[in-house]
This record gives C-alpha cells, structure tokens and sequence, in this order.
C-alpha cells in the first residue's frame, strides 16, 4: 500500500494555525450537540498531551484553531487524529465503518501554517474569530456561539463590538479553506 510521505514543519513548542474539514462539507459542527462531542474529545486529548488553545472556531462543514504546543513538543498530528476519533466515536451522526480512525466523518488530513511573528498570529487570530461573519452565518462576530472570540473579550484581547466590519489584514487570504 502507497502511503505519502506529507510534508510538514516539524517545530518544537511553536504555534500553529489549523483548518479542519468535515467530509464531503457535510454540515454537522455547529450545534450544541456536536460542540459539546468535540469539547469532550478535545478536553480529553488536553489530558493526554497537552497544549495551549489560542483560538477556536468551529463552523458548519469545518473549523479553525490556532494551538501552542509545549515546548519540546511537535506532535499537531496526533492530537488532531485523536481528537477526531474521538468525535466519532461519541456521535451519533451516520458515517461510513473501516479501517480509517476518523470513520468518514472528516476530511483525511487537515490543513496547517506554523505562525511566524506576531504580526502573522494577529491576523490568524482576526481570520479565526471573524469567520462566521465572513460566511454569512452571523452579521455580527459576537453573536456566533462557537467561538473563542467571547473568551477573547473577557480576556481584554478584542473589544465586544469588535468585528462588525472585517478585519484589514484578513480578507483576501485563504487560510486553507
């Protein structure tokens, strides 16, 4: 059996930007059943191996993540392999059986940036937390309930009104989408 050889960036306790794609787009993240599937899965792998959560976003048919791994550690692709077999294991969505750990439900593989300075992290930070408006599913940043963005205004990071137009150095880009 061929299996590729993916290049990725092998960073010890960098940051790195995620986008995270259900399979065939199928549209089952953003709901209160499935948030609370994935909070589980993640919790979980935090406990396992931990790392620091930036930002978070999950949409319809994908998510975006920004994570910081500790230092000494570059392993994004099992937490993120974990985390989604997780998912499927406790949900109860229709998805395909076989040997593959994500069971059908998600795209084989994701898609990563390692952020580069702090200029780089603002705008992955402001992509991340303006993409529900960005897609239409809200017209206000606030009022998408699946989000780190709230997190972000109690920490003083955005203001809460934050987001009403789109933010300069985030549009034009495609963040893996």
């Amino acid at each position: 059996m061929y299996m590729p050889n993916y290049r990725r960036a092998r960073v010890n306790g960098a940051t790195w930007f995620f986008t995270v794609v259900t399979a065939q787009r199928r549209r089952f993240l953003a709901n209160e059943h499935s948030a609370s599937i994935l909070r589980q899965s993640v919790a979980a792998v935090l406990r396992r191996m931990p790392f620091h959560i930036d930002a978070w976003v999950i949409l319809p048919d994908h998510m975006h993540a920004i994570w910081t791994l500790p230092a000494g550690d570059q392993d994004f692709s099992t937490r993120w392999g974990l985390i989604k077999a997780s998912f499927s294991r406790h949900s109860d969505l229709p998805h395909a059986t076989g040997p593959r750990r994500d069971s059908g439900l998600w795209q084989p593989r994701f898609w990563e940036h390692r952020i580069r300075n702090i200029r780089d992290y603002h705008a992955h930070m402001d992509y991340t937390h303006y993409n529900p408006a960005k897609h239409g599913l809200v017209a206000q940043v606030k009022d998408w309930p699946y989000s780190s963005f709230h997190r972000a205004v109690r920490e003083g990071i955005y203001p809460p009104d934050w987001g009403c137009v789109e933010p300069r150095h985030s549009g034009g880009r495609n963040f893996g989408e």
